[in-house]
């Protein structure tokens, strides 16, 4: 097996796919690359291409508007390394605006996947097609939950310091 596939099958989105399977999405990813401060997809931008990170690390992060000032600032979210995976929404549901910037912390090479293409993998390997978006699912799973808690979190503080407000009037 190929260095490229060895890495490949190590990437958890593509757990359980077998090696043609393997070999048939490196045949439909495009590589590319980008510099340290490059922005790969933007907030807001239309996509339809899930990329998965053969090297390097990126961050993830959102605009934060704040009402009061009318400031717009980035917020990041989290950093990604090699063998992680994003822009699956607009993956999975087509040409879906993108809802948040990714760039390069480090240099970065990525393998990039669209839909059009991924479609057509799925149409000569079904099984390993629905084991991808088995694995996409759980992915994605896993990141509503972890939303769903830091909501929780965040409406607690809230509560607490509309309370303490509250008080003081």
């Amino acid at each position: 097996m190929s260095e490229e596939l060895q890495l490949l099958s190590k990437v958890r989105v593509l757990e359980g796919v077998s090696e043609a399977g393997l070999k048939q999405i490196l045949e439909i990813a495009r590589e590319r690359k980008f510099a340290p401060g490059q922005a790969i997809i933007s907030e807001g931008e239309t996509g339809n291409s899930i990329f998965i990170i053969k090297h390097g690390e990126v961050e993830i992060s959102m605009a934060i508007t704040l009402p009061l000032s009318q400031r717009e600032r980035e917020k990041v979210l989290v950093h990604l390394g090699p063998g992680s995976l994003f822009g699956e929404v607009a993956f999975v549901f087509g040409q879906e605006q993108r809802s948040a910037t990714v760039s390069a912390r480090t240099e970065v090479s990525l393998w990039e996947v669209t839909s059009p293409d991924f479609d057509k993998f799925v149409a000569g390997n079904a099984h390993d097609g629905l084991v991808i978006f088995k694995n996409i699912a759980k992915i994605v799973a896993e990141r509503l939950r972890k939303a769903n808690q830091d909501v929780a979190k965040l409406t607690t503080v809230l509560s607490v310091v509309l309370s303490k407000v509250e008080r003081g009037k």
